[in-house]
């Protein structure tokens, strides 16, 4: 019995002509999905961020204690380390009175998974320090 009532329920749900809330999620929904969509976007783009930073720290490190003598290897460490994230990663290195600087510019579509940052083509930098340990020449 429970099943043939629930059958004329929802038969007679789909048969109402009140549609007001109908309406309002139609007109509510792209709104609701796009701010979601931007919230994922946003949020991987902070992801690849912190690992493009954990990235260029790595390699600061590295050149600090002489694992890599020169700036081109840091460069070179630091882009093919990103290639996965960003095959348009660029990478600049200086050691400036003990201090080594990595900066990485990465365009901004290369970081976001819906395709939303497309819109904006913008370029995204990312920059970490890192004390030379005293291996100066």
């Amino acid at each position: 019995m429970l099943p043939m009532r629930l059958v004329r329920w929802s038969a007679a749900f789909c048969r109402r002509d009140r549609g007001a809330a109908t309406i309002e999620v139609i007109l509510w929904l792209p709104f609701f999905l796009g701010l979601f969509s931007l919230m994922v976007d946003i949020s991987m783009i902070f992801n690849n961020q912190s690992r493009i930073m954990r990235i260029i720290q790595d390699g600061n490190r590295n050149y600090s204690i002489r694992r890599f003598e020169t700036n081109a290897e840091t460069e070179t460490y630091v882009e093919n380390r990103i290639a996965p994230i960003s095959p348009n990663a660029s990478a600049v290195t200086t050691n400036v009175a003990g201090l080594i600087t990595t900066t990485v510019t990465v365009p901004l579509a290369d970081l976001d998974l819906l395709g939303i940052a497309y819109a904006f083509n913008n370029s995204w930098q990312v920059t970490a320090d890192q004390l030379d340990e005293g291996f100066s020449e």
